[in-house]
């Protein structure tokens, strides 16, 4: 390189000096070129150089990384929001994801609704897909009608409402006017979050989708949007699957983003009506059918 485009730096201590002699080794540079192209990466805002930078960050600090991995995964289990109490002093609020069992509710439909060998398959102890995705959608549309419900047991009011049924059993039976009467049980990972909290987190909360594991593996994921993804604890039951939010590669903004198939509640609190945006979470694997023979127990 011509000199009159050579620059020396004195770094401040010894110990900076020796971390950037062992990532040099270990990303296979020598001293002056990992140098150059960390400048690089910090003037660009390109994916790859972001990517890049990143991951030196994890094998200087690992502790460190440590630490900004539990403060980014905590809004997964808690999220804390501020109230105005007597306009003196913050109350802190913090509501915590859980798992919720709702009571059984009922639901029932005529075979004659649905395709021909709707009544075939029940002499075989199976039902269609198409009937499956109905009580799928009465089971979506049951569980937004518990918002309210939910909300209450909280301990406060979330901005958004994420309600993942984790596991629903559903026992079904024909009787002798070919009426189908299913009896579901439904149990959820009710995940709350505040907004302010949320966008301080990075994590993509309106980008959540069900992912097989493999997939995740073999495909990765949209490295142009998310750093990565993380799987979020016990929102599902399946052992091939789960759901996923990213950890987007700039801050977010959930002020202005249009919230997509999210339903919006009006729920009552202590200063008035505040409006949540919810959304239900349902994957055909965490849905399991069982036929059963005899009316249900009352």
């Amino acid at each position: 390189m011509p000199s009159h485009n050579r620059i020396t730096v004195n770094l401040p201590s010894r110990s900076l000096y020796s971390d950037l002699k062992k990532l040099a080794q270990k990303t296979e540079l020598t001293l002056s070129g990992l140098v150059q192209k960390i400048v690089i990466a910090s003037l660009r805002s390109d994916v790859t150089d972001t990517v890049f930078l990143e991951g030196l960050r994890v094998d200087t600090s690992p502790d460190e990384v440590e630490i900004q991995e539990r403060d980014l995964t905590r809004i997964l289990h808690s999220t804390v929001m501020r109230e105005r109490e007597n306009y003196t002093s913050d109350k802190r609020v913090t509501l915590n994801a859980r798992s919720l069992v709702l009571r059984d509710y009922q639901y029932e439909r005529l075979t004659a609704e649905f395709e021909r060998n709707t009544q075939v398959e029940l002499l075989n102890s199976k039902i269609s897909n198409e009937l499956k995705k109905t009580v799928r959608d009465s089971l979506r549309e049951h569980v937004t009608n518990m918002v309210p419900l939910i909300i209450g047991q909280l301990g406060g009011v979330p901005d958004i409402l994420h309600l993942f049924v984790k596991k629903a059993l559903v026992q079904y039976y024909c009787d002798d006017h070919d009426q189908l009467h299913f009896n579901i049980r439904p149990e959820l990972h009710v995940l709350p979050l505040i907004i302010d909290d949320a966008m301080n987190s990075r994590l993509d909360f309106l980008q959540i989708r069900f992912k097989q594991f493999k997939d995740v593996a073999v495909n990765g994921w949209d490295k142009s949007k998310y750093e990565r993804l993380i799987l979020i604890d016990n929102a599902s039951t399946s052992r091939s699957g789960g759901y996923f939010v990213g950890v987007s590669l700039y801050k977010l903004d959930y002020m202005a983003d249009e919230y997509k198939d999210f339903h919006c509640i009006s729920i009552d609190n202590d200063t008035g009506r505040k409006s949540v945006n919810c959304m239900v979470h349902i994957h055909h694997r965490d849905v399991k059918f069982k036929r059963i023979l005899k009316p249900f127990a009352p």
